[in-house]
């Protein structure tokens, strides 16, 4: 019973979902971001549900079951990541793209850079290493809400302090399933973390 509620638990904080998630926590919580007419906050969670789920997960799927038998026996064991990780690198340049005329959607379009870097270091890591994919997710979204709250533009900190909650509950389950090991999920949320940070402050 434990091992399958552990299982909804990380379907539920998916990596093609936490994006969603903190787009409409900024977007419908105590932000600057609440002011926005309404019209462009669903146009927001459009781009991001399209650039972060939709296209991710059919293009995936398509290019997979178009592909012949030696083409998928090459995706197998740890490079079955390596189509997931560059097709949604490629989604997420192509969000930041969406959203570069509007200057006022500059911190989206950062989320955007720093998702899709993070997609590129897990995909770096893999001729070598295998991270968890759902960690470095997850140490994303902390890095997100963390930097709102510091530089003022998010004045949710029970959010903030939810999600590393949440953070500590997902590696529990993902160690619990055997899905990932105790390194692979430290180096996954630190990961996520540093580079997000990075992202939202330099770029």
């Amino acid at each position: 019973m434990l091992r399958n509620l552990c299982k909804i638990y990380t379907y539920l904080l998916h990596p093609y979902l936490v994006p969603l998630y903190i787009v409409t926590v900024m977007l419908f919580g105590a932000t600057t971001y609440a002011v926005l007419p309404l019209r462009l906050k669903f146009y927001l969670l459009w781009v991001f549900g399209l650039y972060a789920l939709i296209l991710p997960v059919v293009v995936t799927a398509a290019v997979r079951r178009l592909g012949n038998n030696k083409f998928k026996q090459w995706f197998r064991g740890r490079r079955r990541r390596i189509l997931p990780l560059m097709v949604g690198a490629c989604c997420y340049v192509l969000c930041a793209i969406t959203l570069v005329k509007a200057p006022s959607l500059l911190f989206f379009r950062k989320m955007a850079i720093a998702a899709m870097m993070c997609e590129v270091f897990c995909l770096l890591m893999l001729p070598w290493w295998r991270v968890s994919l759902h960690m470095t997710a997850m140490g994303a979204a902390v890095a997100i809400l963390i930097v709102l709250n510091v530089v003022g533009v998010l004045s949710l900190f029970w959010a903030m302090l939810l999600s590393i909650v949440l953070a500590g509950l997902l590696a529990s389950a993902r160690l619990y399933v055997g899905r990932n090991n105790g390194l692979q999920v430290l180096v996954g949320f630190c990961g996520g973390f540093i580079i997000s940070v990075i992202a939202l402050l330099q770029i």
